[in-house]
């Protein structure tokens, strides 16, 4: 009887102590796609819906974007979000997995009526903008001394309030995020109206990497199927915007 009821609570332990972890880099300031603090967001709850029920244990490893590519190249991540086709080699990408929508963002007196107008402004974009929105972005950008790629995207909605760059580049959603946890108290929070948006910029259709293509045959399968049934949408709802 007591071997029996060993056996039992082996059998139980067995399924948690047998998953394999799923090293999954993800950046660290992209709300409402990735909140660190709350452990949630648009694209981390895609990833555990995906995962759920399955012999992977997600480990999400918040870090900078840049370095999330490098730590996936050398084999410490098993996966990364946010990935263009090009962007780099030797990993598998999923199907697109989310559609992001990059604007130019300033304040009066600057105004935009095309990419070449950035090519002597301060401008901050963020890490690897310049390999995400296209070569005629990336020569103006070559060409401007105060350009430059920040990991830490909270910091540009602020540096732009202080008037500290002329230009930010962020994706319209998490720019919104950010500025609204400006508190009504707050100096800079009577410059929000002010604020321009530029849309210079088509939307960037964004695939997960993986070193694994029978992972990656998962998560496809499972995305797929959150199509289908509704719950990809629903994940967006939660966080009251639309995919």
């Amino acid at each position: 009887m007591i071997a029996r009821g060993l056996l039992i609570i082996a059998l139980l332990l067995s399924g948690p102590l047998s998953a394999q972890p799923l090293k999954v880099g993800v950046s660290f300031a992209i709300p409402p796609y990735v909140i660190q603090e709350q452990g949630r967001g648009i694209e981390l709850d895609l990833l555990r819906a995906a995962f759920d029920g399955s012999e992977y244990r997600l480990d999400f490893q918040y870090l900078p974007l840049e370095r999330t590519f490098r730590m996936l190249a050398d084999g410490k991540l098993d996966a990364i979000i946010n990935v263009r086709p090009g962007m780099l080699d030797g990993a598998f990408l999923s199907r697109p997995v989310i559609r992001f929508r990059n604007q130019v963002f300033t304040l009066p007196p600057f105004t935009l009526m095309s990419l070449d107008d950035l090519a002597t402004m301060r401008v901050t974009a963020f890490q690897r903008a310049t390999r995400v929105l296209g070569p005629d972005f990336a020569a103006v950008a070559a060409r401007n001394p105060h350009y430059e790629e920040v990991a830490k995207q909270q910091t540009q909605v602020r540096q732009l309030l202080l008037g500290r760059v002329d230009a930010v580049i962020m994706e319209e959603r998490v720019f919104h995020y950010f500025l609204d946890q400006l508190q009504p108290a707050d100096p800079l929070h009577g410059s929000r109206a002010q604020i321009l948006a530029h849309s210079l910029f088509a939307p960037t259709l964004y695939h997960f990497a993986f070193r694994s293509a029978a992972v990656r045959d998962h998560f496809d399968r499972a995305l797929l199927a959150m199509r289908v049934d509704g719950r990809y949408e629903q994940i967006f709802a939660d966080y009251d915007v639309s995919p």
